[in-house]
């Protein structure tokens, strides 16, 4: 199999299991933050901010060793660069998904998934020309 297919099918896997686990803890912390009464317009953007952070945690030992393979220890600089990269990502994708929910009146769950799509698919192409090239 070409070299190239097999690493975009990689990152493919990598960004599904990525957007799982994501998806589970933003829909589980959205439903136990307004079970604590927190009102559903402050507790999705607190949930996103949550899942988010340990979905990158998570993409970025994913993408290293699974879809790029990259065994070479770079260290902090090279974590702190996905990191950067995902944030400005996250921030966008964050206000994708406020569009979706408080402007086109999506529900929560189908405003986040818009905005992940187009996350995934921006993320793909920063990751693999500016932080594992």
């Amino acid at each position: 199999m070409n070299k190239q297919l097999l690493e975009s099918i990689r990152y493919l896997v990598m960004g599904v299991l990525t957007t799982l686990v994501n998806y589970v803890i933003y829909h589980a912390l959205d439903l136990l933050l307004q079970k604590q009464s927190i009102s559903p317009f402050f507790s999705y953007k607190i949930s996103y901010g949550v899942a988010f952070f340990l979905a990158v945690v998570f993409a970025y030992y994913g993408n290293k060793f699974f879809v790029f393979q990259k065994t070479e220890k770079k260290g902090i600089q090279e974590f702190l660069s996905f990191f950067s990269l995902r944030v400005f990502s996250g921030i966008a994708s964050f206000f994708l998904l406020v569009f979706f929910v408080d402007i086109l009146h999506f529900s929560h769950g189908l405003g986040w998934l818009g905005s992940s799509v187009i996350n995934l698919v921006g993320n793909y192409f920063a990751s693999k020309f500016l932080i594992f090239k």
